[in-house]
């Protein structure tokens, strides 16, 4: 699936359990690939990308336990906001803003140069936090880290239960 989109948008992500690997490109598209464990599950595997204006919302489904795997390509500029409801999620080459949230799962998320951001604010309720570029590694239950700097963007994340891992 894939959509022209422009440079320094928003991009909205509401996205069905399963493990996603989001990365930021040149060119100005939104692509969504996946993948399924289960070949007799992939036709109820869905995506679906709308956009206006300089906002795009993407969206998953599929069947539970089906090992569906996603890789969704954006614009290296980009404002993201992301939910998903359990799973594994690696986002790299993103420049923006980011709010991330989940209820299960790793987070890993290559934020480039701290001094690109405002604020930051990370929490993990039960699991590890690793944030060396600001930093704070600690792991155990409610776990947290607020941070100001003299940046643009704004980091969110917040986790139930998992890693968190901020490089």
């Amino acid at each position: 699936l894939e959509k022209p989109f422009a440079r320094a948008g928003k991009v909205n992500l509401r996205l069905v359990a399963g493990e996603y690997r989001i990365t930021g490109r040149p060119d100005d598209r939104i692509r969504v690939d996946w993948r399924t464990d289960r070949p007799d599950h992939a036709a109820r595997v869905r995506a679906d990308v709308r956009v206006e204006g300089t906002t795009a919302f993407v969206t998953t489904d599929g069947p539970k336990n089906s090992g569906l795997r996603f890789t969704i390509d954006l614009p290296s500029r980009t404002d993201l906001d992301v939910y998903l409801s359990a799973g594994d999620l690696d986002v790299r080459g993103l420049e923006g803003s980011k709010t991330i949230e989940s209820w299960a799962g790793d987070i890993s998320v290559e934020v480039g140069r701290p001094e690109q951001y405002r604020t930051v604010e990370a929490s993990v309720r039960a699991g590890d936090l690793r944030a060396r570029p600001f930093s704070k590694t600690t792991g155990g239950l409610f776990r947290s880290l607020k941070w100001s700097g003299a940046g643009t963007y704004a980091l969110r994340v917040k986790l139930f239960a998992g890693d968190l891992t901020l490089e």
